[in-house]
Protein backbone atom coordinates (compact mmCIF):
# COMPACT_ATOMS: atom_id res chain seq x y z
CA UNK A 1 0.00 0.00 0.00
CA UNK A 2 1.57 3.35 -1.18
CA UNK A 3 0.26 7.00 0.04
CA UNK A 4 0.77 9.37 -2.83
CA UNK A 5 1.07 13.23 -1.75
CA UNK A 6 0.89 15.98 -3.87
CA UNK A 7 2.36 19.23 -3.25
CA UNK A 8 0.32 22.43 -3.41
CA UNK A 9 2.06 25.53 -5.14
CA UNK A 10 -0.03 28.94 -4.84
CA UNK A 11 0.35 31.13 -8.13
CA UNK A 12 3.51 33.70 -7.96
CA UNK A 13 0.87 35.94 -7.70
CA UNK A 14 -1.18 34.83 -5.03
CA UNK A 15 2.23 35.18 -3.06
CA UNK A 16 2.82 38.31 -3.91
CA UNK A 17 -1.03 39.53 -3.27
CA UNK A 18 -0.58 38.04 0.48
CA UNK A 19 3.15 39.69 1.05
CA UNK A 20 2.12 43.17 -0.59
CA UNK A 21 -1.06 43.06 2.13
CA UNK A 22 1.73 42.70 5.11
CA UNK A 23 4.35 45.78 4.02
CA UNK A 24 1.04 47.62 3.66
CA UNK A 25 0.35 46.72 7.42
CA UNK A 26 3.55 47.43 8.73
CA UNK A 27 3.65 50.05 7.09
CA UNK A 28 0.07 51.52 8.49
CA UNK A 29 2.07 51.20 11.58
CA UNK A 30 4.74 52.22 11.21
CA UNK A 31 3.68 55.83 9.77
CA UNK A 32 0.84 55.45 12.95
CA UNK A 33 4.45 55.69 15.03
CA UNK A 34 6.14 58.11 13.53
CA UNK A 35 3.56 60.70 13.29
CA UNK A 36 2.55 60.11 17.08
CA UNK A 37 6.44 60.80 17.71
CA UNK A 38 6.28 64.29 15.60
CA UNK A 39 2.56 64.89 17.49
CA UNK A 40 4.18 64.30 20.87
CA UNK A 41 8.09 66.70 19.71
CA UNK A 42 5.68 69.19 18.97
CA UNK A 43 3.25 69.23 22.20
CA UNK A 44 5.71 69.20 24.39
CA UNK A 45 7.86 71.88 22.76
CA UNK A 46 4.91 74.24 22.71
CA UNK A 47 3.75 72.93 26.43
CA UNK A 48 7.69 73.67 27.84
CA UNK A 49 6.47 72.64 31.30
CA UNK A 50 8.31 74.42 33.67
CA UNK A 51 10.65 75.48 31.00
CA UNK A 52 12.59 72.17 30.75
CA UNK A 53 12.15 72.03 26.78
CA UNK A 54 16.06 73.51 26.65
CA UNK A 55 16.81 73.75 30.19
CA UNK A 56 19.12 76.24 31.00
CA UNK A 57 22.29 75.83 32.62
CA UNK A 58 22.51 74.72 36.02
CA UNK A 59 25.59 74.88 38.78
CA UNK A 60 25.83 71.23 38.10
CA UNK A 61 24.85 70.72 33.97
CA UNK A 62 25.66 72.50 30.98
CA UNK A 63 22.53 74.00 29.17
CA UNK A 64 20.93 72.09 26.27
CA UNK A 65 21.45 73.18 23.29
CA UNK A 66 19.75 72.14 20.07
CA UNK A 67 21.64 70.58 17.11
CA UNK A 68 21.55 71.79 13.27
CA UNK A 69 18.46 70.20 11.99
CA UNK A 70 21.31 70.41 8.39
CA UNK A 71 22.42 66.41 9.59
CA UNK A 72 18.72 65.06 9.34
CA UNK A 73 18.39 67.03 5.81
CA UNK A 74 21.71 65.32 4.90
CA UNK A 75 20.55 62.27 5.86
CA UNK A 76 17.39 62.46 4.08
CA UNK A 77 19.45 63.53 1.11
CA UNK A 78 21.69 60.44 1.27
CA UNK A 79 18.74 58.16 1.57
CA UNK A 80 16.81 59.90 -1.49
CA UNK A 81 19.45 59.46 -4.05
CA UNK A 82 19.55 55.98 -2.53
CA UNK A 83 15.95 55.75 -3.68
CA UNK A 84 16.15 57.35 -6.99
CA UNK A 85 19.10 54.45 -7.55
CA UNK A 86 16.79 51.71 -6.57
CA UNK A 87 13.78 52.73 -8.74
CA UNK A 88 16.15 53.32 -12.01
CA UNK A 89 16.91 49.66 -10.95
CA UNK A 90 13.31 48.94 -10.65
CA UNK A 91 12.75 50.79 -13.76
CA UNK A 92 15.52 48.67 -15.31
CA UNK A 93 13.52 44.84 -14.48
CA UNK A 94 10.60 46.39 -16.29
CA UNK A 95 12.39 46.81 -19.06
CA UNK A 96 13.88 43.44 -18.88
CA UNK A 97 17.29 44.81 -18.20
CA UNK A 98 19.38 42.23 -15.58
CA UNK A 99 22.02 45.38 -15.46
CA UNK A 100 20.69 48.00 -14.90
CA UNK A 101 18.72 46.47 -11.86
CA UNK A 102 21.83 44.92 -10.66
CA UNK A 103 23.61 48.48 -10.69
CA UNK A 104 20.40 50.25 -9.40
CA UNK A 105 20.32 47.83 -6.22
CA UNK A 106 24.37 47.83 -5.41
CA UNK A 107 24.13 51.83 -5.72
CA UNK A 108 21.40 51.83 -3.16
CA UNK A 109 22.91 49.33 -0.91
CA UNK A 110 25.90 51.70 -0.85
CA UNK A 111 24.12 54.91 -0.19
CA UNK A 112 21.65 52.92 2.66
CA UNK A 113 25.18 51.80 4.61
CA UNK A 114 26.52 55.29 4.11
CA UNK A 115 23.20 57.19 5.44
CA UNK A 116 23.40 54.53 8.63
CA UNK A 117 27.14 55.23 9.34
CA UNK A 118 25.69 59.02 9.37
CA UNK A 119 22.87 58.75 11.46
CA UNK A 120 24.83 56.82 14.29
CA UNK A 121 27.42 59.13 13.88
CA UNK A 122 24.95 61.85 14.51
CA UNK A 123 23.33 60.14 17.48
CA UNK A 124 26.58 59.46 19.06
CA UNK A 125 28.05 62.72 18.60
CA UNK A 126 25.11 64.16 20.25
CA UNK A 127 26.21 66.79 23.51
CA UNK A 128 23.22 65.46 25.80
CA UNK A 129 21.60 62.41 27.01
CA UNK A 130 17.87 61.54 27.15
CA UNK A 131 17.51 62.98 30.90
CA UNK A 132 18.35 66.35 29.42
CA UNK A 133 14.78 67.73 28.74
CA UNK A 134 11.93 67.37 26.51
CA UNK A 135 13.94 68.55 23.10
CA UNK A 136 16.49 65.77 24.12
CA UNK A 137 13.97 62.53 24.68
CA UNK A 138 12.35 63.60 21.53
CA UNK A 139 15.88 64.21 19.37
CA UNK A 140 16.82 60.75 20.10
CA UNK A 141 13.33 59.23 19.77
CA UNK A 142 13.31 60.67 16.61
CA UNK A 143 16.55 59.89 15.31
CA UNK A 144 16.82 56.61 17.01
CA UNK A 145 13.36 55.70 14.58
CA UNK A 146 15.48 56.92 11.82
CA UNK A 147 18.14 54.88 12.30
CA UNK A 148 15.51 51.48 13.06
CA UNK A 149 14.72 52.36 9.22
CA UNK A 150 17.71 52.62 7.63
CA UNK A 151 18.89 49.40 9.65
CA UNK A 152 15.94 47.61 7.71
CA UNK A 153 16.60 49.57 4.64
CA UNK A 154 20.21 47.80 4.54
CA UNK A 155 19.01 44.73 4.90
CA UNK A 156 16.24 45.12 2.48
CA UNK A 157 18.89 46.81 -0.10
CA UNK A 158 21.10 43.93 0.65
CA UNK A 159 18.54 41.08 0.28
CA UNK A 160 17.28 42.66 -3.14
CA UNK A 161 21.14 43.37 -4.46
CA UNK A 162 21.80 39.52 -3.88
CA UNK A 163 18.65 38.50 -5.25
CA UNK A 164 19.42 40.58 -8.13
CA UNK A 165 22.80 39.17 -8.79
CA UNK A 166 21.87 35.10 -8.81
CA UNK A 167 19.23 36.32 -11.16
CA UNK A 168 16.08 35.54 -9.03
CA UNK A 169 13.79 38.42 -10.24
CA UNK A 170 13.97 36.92 -14.35
CA UNK A 171 10.62 35.89 -13.94
CA UNK A 172 8.80 38.35 -12.04
CA UNK A 173 9.69 41.54 -9.93
CA UNK A 174 7.33 42.24 -6.97
CA UNK A 175 9.52 41.85 -4.81
CA UNK A 176 11.56 45.09 -6.20
CA UNK A 177 8.09 47.07 -6.30
CA UNK A 178 7.63 46.25 -2.76
CA UNK A 179 11.15 47.60 -1.93
CA UNK A 180 10.88 50.63 -3.53
CA UNK A 181 7.25 51.23 -1.76
CA UNK A 182 9.50 50.76 1.22
CA UNK A 183 12.05 53.18 0.65
CA UNK A 184 9.69 55.63 -0.68
CA UNK A 185 8.45 55.69 3.20
CA UNK A 186 11.62 55.62 5.15
CA UNK A 187 12.78 58.68 2.72
CA UNK A 188 9.42 60.69 3.39
CA UNK A 189 9.93 59.28 7.37
CA UNK A 190 13.64 60.84 7.35
CA UNK A 191 11.94 64.17 5.75
CA UNK A 192 9.78 64.75 8.66
CA UNK A 193 11.89 63.66 11.62
CA UNK A 194 14.11 66.67 10.29
CA UNK A 195 11.54 69.00 9.46
CA UNK A 196 10.30 68.31 13.35
CA UNK A 197 14.05 68.99 14.67
CA UNK A 198 13.87 72.38 12.46
CA UNK A 199 11.62 73.66 15.19
CA UNK A 200 13.33 73.88 18.81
Amino acid sequence: MSVETHAHHEHPDVVGSRNRLGVILILVADIAFALSMLFVYFYLRMQNVNDMWLPKATADVPATTPISSSTGYTITAIMAVGLLAHFYGLKGIQAKNQTQLKLGGQVALILSLVGLGYQFNTIASSPFTFNSGGYASCFYLITILNFVHIVLTVFIALGNWNRSRLGLYKADHWHVNIVNVWWIWMTVSSLLGAFALSFT
